[in-house]
């Protein structure tokens, strides 16, 4: 089990940094947020969270929880795995789990939440479901051949793997 930002795995760069929230979580206390990067000059901001898988990991799946709560033009959030874009997350209410499908070996996945996307200068009104803020919880790893995911976070690792979720002490 992995603590987010203490482990050398998870890393946050950009206009501001992704911390540790108690606002939202999928599961238990804390999850990650994306930072506030609204800005009265509308000027387009990114900030990213990274996760690198460990270099002795088999093929898997990396498994989260992501509760996107922002809406285009305002906001985005992409996700990026070994510098390919994979999706795009708006307009969500609620967390939903996602899964990545990975070959063994290490791998460099990266959430990009992105302000202004489009660099309008002028926006229209917002939608009243739009939280303006990306949450993530709930990541592990799946080994090939697990197919039955925990209930939550896992609480120890599973054999010959190590079971990242983001946890984090106040």
């Amino acid at each position: 089990q992995g603590t987010f930002p203490d482990d050398p795995e998870w890393s946050t760069k950009g206009d501001g940094v992704w911390a540790p929230t108690t606002e939202r979580a999928n599961s238990g206390v804390y999850s990650i947020k994306s930072p506030q990067l609204s800005n009265d000059d509308f000027t387009p901001q990114s900030a990213n969270v990274t996760f690198n898988t460990n270099p002795s990991w088999g093929a898997g799946t990396l498994v989260f929880s992501v509760l996107a709560g922002v809406n285009m033009p305002f906001d985005d959030l992409l996700y990026y795995v070994d510098g390919q874009m994979r999706g795009q997350f708006t307009e969500k209410t609620d967390f939903e789990s996602q899964q990545i499908q990975l070959g063994p070996g290490p791998h460099e996945i990266v959430f990009s939440y992105r302000y202004n996307p489009v660099g309008l200068g002028v926006f229209p009104p917002e939608s009243p479901d739009r939280i303006g803020a990306v949450y993530i919880d709930d990541v592990y790893f799946l080994p090939s051949g697990v197919t039955i995911a925990p209930a939550g976070p896992p609480a120890s690792s599973i054999p010959g793997t190590a079971s990242p979720t983001v946890s984090a002490s106040p």
